[in-house]
């Protein structure tokens, strides 16, 4: 291989035609493996060859230096920075040259790839250190910070100064997730020359650009800095000003660097969160889009530190609880900015909207009912309005705060509102549509207790009419309030009457049927896929058979229910799979098939289970036999509960389930011990099998290990553990 070639390859590799990009791949990974420093000495003298007639070629050579070094895999990582580090230091200096030299390069993207190429080689060389104590590029930093603090005064030299500058940021990045304190020594240094290049004097914008988002990676190594007042005011006043001033890029990046402390230094804020409280309100009223979520998540993660301070079991006496002052002058702005939303407003849309919503649920798990005399208010008044900006605001917001104050307070406040958020899952606006169903999940969630008994059946059918030609997140919310509402109808069933809670109907019980049959409608459809539905719509019918009365589960779930689960468990075994994605929907189906016939097999009475049918067979041995068939541990789980359910007490018939999976765990091979210590702790205890199967035939007895018999199971349980000491 030469420079000639490898250019030539390069190209090749970035061609349209894909055979000739393929043969290209296939030569660029011969060269690797057949002489890596060559192959690493011409990447880095492509990516500083000022006189390549492609830039591309250049970019392409720094991604793939780049990726010689490190990798996703952590083992591959470490191999690949051990194979660096066995080249000759030759080798390595000249590729390092040519990296730091491809940093004063006039295309951008060149310097841009040059920084990572640069940030992977100091990650694996700045924490190794030398006879004398040196690290292993110990001139790095001292050449980039020189271009930051004295930079030639030209157009090269501010590239250099910008170059460098998000090198240092790169590097920082890399080495904040590493246990080494290799840059403490120059922590002061970097920060110097970083907080530099954000001043307001600062007049080139990507310069301040690359210093900005530089300071964010480096404020991990500030410790020392944000102890000592002068240096951690300057930091803050530097940061404050590059908030307010500069480009819209720098702005955000700014109110990243005050998020990040409040992460890092909480405790260092109270002198500043006066000014910063200030300076957000202005920015979410006034800033663009970008800046003012960058704004508005700065209080979402005060929030979160006062939040896990608050329930630690030090942290509640260093909590400052800047939330608390703040909450009266934030909340307000925040419900403002929450009806900025977008036409087109989707689940997966991150505006300024959605940002205030998530600070205003953070805001109220924080503080608690403290925020419910400032929001509920605003609800009442907007709920209802025309507007529809307003209105889905409103709903939001109502959603919003149910997390956090305790439900007997939050119950008169939402009571109130369950009626019209009924009402709006109907709405013409697809935004307020879906965000009725978010909050009443969130009510079914938090604060069941404040839907009337009498208006669950209603609310069950009213669900059910909007699902069907509902948006499959709208569906899931619904899908979600149903099984909320579900198990709280069932607990408290349960606390009040124990045992006899399934003797009478309950508020499930007149619309049970069609709620069944709605979630396996859901699950049908053709976009169930979208939302995790599918998934939602078993898991809510799991809950609805769960709370299904003694009547129900006789007229309903044993004689219809059960038997069209089988069948659709059976058909899944005719469903082909001719690509991955075949094979996992088949999976999913098989496995919430599974999961719901467990259920179903868990509500019946012990005299269904052992009822034969024409072929004395009984109901369990033929959805063992199915579940079987699926063979995976979800499958055998439902084998475990068959097994406990029936009691081993179907001795009269020739099939045992105990023998079945014991013989099937001793098949596996050796090398799926993992899988067979887990199948094998899904069987009921050995001795109870024994005794079971010494009563289904004498066979069973005078044969305990060949498979048949589920006496010697106790061993091959034993000696399948055997890896596992």
């Amino acid at each position: 291989m030469n420079a000639a070639l490898l250019r030539q390859i390069l190209t090749g590799a970035q061609s349209a035609d894909q055979a000739t990009r393929t043969a290209a791949e296939e030569q660029l990974k011969q060269s690797f493996f057949t002489d890596p420093a060559t192959h690493l000495t011409l990447l880095g003298n492509e990516l500083s060859d000022e006189a390549a007639p492609n830039m591309q070629t250049r970019q392409l050579a720094g991604l793939l230096l780049k990726n010689c070094m490190t990798s996703k895999d952590h083992a591959q990582a470490v191999k690949l920075a051990n194979d660096w580090m066995g080249l000759d230091p030759n080798t390595r200096t000249q590729i390092k040259t040519c990296s730091v030299q491809a940093l004063g390069s006039g295309h951008k993207d060149v310097r841009l790839a040059a920084a990572q190429v640069i940030s992977k080689i100091a990650t694996i060389e700045l924490p190794k250190r030398d006879g004398t104590g040196r690290s292993q590029w110990e001139d790095l930093m001292p050449t980039l910070l020189q271009w930051v603090v004295q930079p030639e005064m030209s157009p090269v030299g501010m590239a250099k100064k910008e170059a460098a500058l998000n090198t240092i940021g790169y590097i920082c990045e890399e080495i904040a997730d590493l246990e080494t304190d290799c840059l403490q020594a120059k922590s002061n240094e970097i920060l110097t020359a970083v907080v530099a290049g954000m001043r307001a004097e600062e007049q080139d914008q990507n310069v301040k650009l690359a210093a900005v988002k530089a300071l964010n990676n480096a404020l991990e190594f500030a410790s020392r800095n944000f102890e000592v007042d002068t240096e951690r005011d300057y930091i803050m006043q530097v940061i404050c000003e590059a908030c307010s001033q500069g480009t819209e890029e720098v702005k955000e990046y700014a109110y990243q660097c005050l998020s990040r402390i409040a992460e890092l230094y909480y405790v260092r804020l109270p002198l500043y969160i006066q000014a910063i409280l200030e300076m957000t309100l202005s920015a979410i009223q006034k800033e663009a889009d970008s800046v003012a979520r960058q704004a508005i998540n700065f209080w979402t993660i005060v929030c979160d530190v006062e939040y896990d301070m608050m329930n630690s079991d030090d942290g509640e006496s260093k909590c400052k609880n800047f939330i608390k002052g703040a909450h009266r002058f934030l909340v307000p702005v925040l419900l403002t900015a929450m009806t900025t939303q977008e036409e087109d407003q989707d689940a997966d849309t991150f505006n300024k909207s959605t940002e205030a919503a998530v600070c205003l649920q953070s805001i109220s798990s924080t503080i608690n009912e403290e925020i419910l005399e400032t929001v509920m208010p605003w609800v009442q008044a907007n709920i209802g309005q025309a507007n529809w900006r307003l209105r889905e605001a409103a709903i939001m917001a109502c959603g919003c705060v149910l997390d956090g104050p305790p439900g007997d307070v939050l119950q008169s406040y939402v009571a109130r509102f369950v009626e019209t958020l009924v009402s709006y899952l109907s709405d013409a606006q697809q935004n307020c549509k879906d965000a009725a169903a978010w909050t009443l999940r969130q009510v079914c969630h938090h604060v069941p207790i404040a839907i009337n008994k009498q208006a669950i059946g209603p609310l069950c059918e009213a669900i059910m009419q909007t699902i069907p030609a509902s948006e499959p997140s709208t569906a899931e919310h619904l899908c979600v309030a149903v099984m909320s509402l579900a198990r709280f109808v069932k607990e408290t069933l349960v606390e009040n009457l124990q045992d006899r809670w399934q003797d009478s109907p309950n508020e499930f019980s007149p619309v049970l049927v069609q709620l069944a049959q709605c979630m396996i409608g859901i699950a049908d459809r053709p976009d169930a896929n979208e939302a995790n539905l599918r998934q939602t719509a078993f898991e809510t019918l799991n809950s609805v058979t769960e709370i299904a009365d003694k009547n129900l589960v006789e007229t309903f779930v044993a004689p219809q229910l059960l038997p069209l689960l089988g069948e659709r468990l059976q058909a899944t075994f005719q469903m082909q799979a001719l690509n991955a994605d075949d094979l996992n929907a088949k999976c999913e189906w098989q496995s919430i098939l599974c999961g719901t016939l467990q259920i179903c097999i868990g509500r019946l009475p012990h005299s269904f289970l052992t009822v034969t049918d024409a072929n004395n067979n009984t109901l369990v041995d033929r959805f063992m036999g199915l579940f079987l068939q699926v063979f995976s541990p979800c499958a055998l789980l439902k084998c475990s509960r068959n097994i406990s359910t029936t009691g081993l007490q179907h001795a009269e018939h020739d099939f045992c389930p105990g023998c079945f999976v014991g013989n099937w765990i001793r098949l596996q091979p050796a090398s799926e011990w993992r899988l067979r210590a887990i199948y094998a702790a899904l069987l009921p205890s050995p001795c109870a099998v024994h005794q079971r199967c010494v009563r289904c035939s004498p066979e069973c007895a005078r044969h305990p290990h060949d498979g048949r018999c589920c006496k010697g199971i106790g061993g091959q349980v034993r000696g399948v553990l055997g890896p596992l000491g």
